[in-house]
């Protein structure tokens, strides 16, 4: 028909990223365990913990959303490894930042566990998170209507991932500041702690109120927020992270009612 733009045929760019996609994604559900299964390096929990947790931190049962999150990323890189999927135009917008974005969480445990800087990778972990959200906008900006797997096989998985490491990207940070000598930031009942969780949240509602993102965005960051308030109760920094919830949950709310 005049007027209708035909798909662009299947390039060796679109075989590289459906290839690239599906090796990053095993190697963010696999390196993590390599401390366990082979020896190698320190346990992410067990070096996070060895001077204790910041009052910014979710609670320890919080980190395990890491499993829903390795499992659908590994769903969305064969879903996308299908041949009928090469030419997705969602995953050719979408699937470059994605792809560097679940490589990128793969080397930050890599160097984690082998004891790099903090500041290292707090910086690793910030440019996850600008990968992560950029592929939200960049999803945003499609202008076709998404079809069913384009959601749950890259939309959903895609914002559970983005809003995780959003937060956790604040939480890397706030432990190389304290490592660099802001000690306030150990302090819950203090300014430093809920000023932390005060950024984070701005962040997440600022990619809310712009990118318009999938739910699982704001239940990531939700997650956060409510296991931060469970490891502190009702000081300074758990009130925060209680309120911070509430607007999360309610930009998230009207978002979606308007989307």
């Amino acid at each position: 028909m005049h007027g209708m733009a035909l798909p662009e045929p299947v390039s060796a760019r679109d075989r590289l990223r459906q290839a690239v996609t599906l090796a990053a994604a095993i190697a963010q559900a696999t390196i993590p365990s390599l401390p366990a299964v082979m020896g190698w390096g320190i346990a992410i929990g067990q070096r996070a913990n060895a001077d204790g947790p910041l009052p910014a931190t979710p609670a320890g049962y919080a980190f395990s959303i890491w499993g829903p999150i390795f499992a659908w990323c590994l769903v969305y890189a064969i879903w996308q490894a299908l041949p009928r999927q090469a030419d997705d135009p969602l995953a050719r917008r979408a699937g470059w930042l994605f792809a560097g974005a679940m490589a990128g969480d793969a080397l930050w445990a890599a160097a984690f566990q082998a004891g790099a800087p903090v500041w290292l990778t707090a910086i690793i972990l910030a440019a996850i998170a600008a990968m992560a959200i950029g592929a939200l906008f960049q999803v945003e900006a499609w202008p076709g209507p998404a079809r069913p797997g384009q959601v749950w096989f890259l939309i959903a998985p895609l914002g559970l991932l983005a809003g995780w490491v959003s937060a956790a990207a604040f939480v890397n940070l706030g432990s190389a500041l304290s490592e660099a000598g802001l000690t306030s930031l150990r302090d819950g009942g203090g300014a430093a702690a809920p000023a932390l969780v005060a950024a984070a949240t701005a962040v997440a509602l600022a990619v809310i109120a712009r990118a318009r993102p999938f739910p699982t965005y704001a239940i990531a960051v939700i997650w956060a927020l409510v296991a931060i308030l469970a490891r502190n109760g009702g000081n300074a920094t758990g009130i925060t992270a209680a309120a911070a919830a509430l607007l999360v949950t309610a930009l998230a709310v009207r978002s979606w009612r308007q989307g």
